[in-house]
């Protein structure tokens, strides 16, 4: 009991250290906890939830219309606005290109994919522009396989942008 006894007294015979208290005046503290709990909140009108239409492709790509409207469902799923029954969000594909940007080090090529899409639901309609730069690869496929990953970031870039130019429509309306 040694060690044990020496600590416990040690322990006992130094100083606390003092904590720090703030003191709030009375009135301040209860005008905040009758706030708090009277149940304001601002009022905001919820945004309806959104079905997405087949989207309706005017270009050569097959596979864009699937990708966009891929990504337009996942943006309002993520968004807790995904409705099957709600009112429907159709867009339309009408450009897709492809141009070439600069030419890299060593031989390599940069390009970028322009997307042109118009995007309707009810009275409210818009056209939404975007583009997203990508590299050439060591060949073909791989020049091929960055482009598709580069058409489904702007997919998704596009898709945020069309829905909160919608929601930001309809809290004006």
């Amino acid at each position: 009991m040694i060690g044990g006894t020496a600590n416990r007294e040690g322990a006992r015979g130094a100083k606390k250290p003092k904590l720090l208290r703030f003191r709030v005046p009375r009135a301040l503290a209860v005008g905040c906890c009758l706030s708090l709990a009277c149940g304001y909140a601002p009022v905001r009108r919820a945004a309806p939830g959104l079905r997405v239409a087949e989207v309706k492709n005017d270009t050569a790509q097959a596979e864009a219309g699937g990708i966009f409207a891929s990504e337009l469902r996942g943006e309002l799923a993520g968004r807790g606005r995904l409705d099957e029954s709600g009112p429907a969000l159709a867009v339309e594909l009408s450009s897709i290109k492809t141009l070439a940007t600069t030419a890299g080090t060593e031989g390599g090529s940069a390009f970028q994919v322009q997307v042109v899409l118009v995007a309707s639901a009810g009275e409210w309609r818009d056209t939404i522009t975007g583009g997203e730069d990508y590299l050439g690869g060591v060949d073909v496929l791989g020049t091929e396989a960055n482009r598709r990953a580069a058409l489904r970031r702007l997919a998704r870039t596009l898709a945020r942008e069309a829905i909160e130019r919608y929601d930001v429509a309809q809290r004006l309306k």
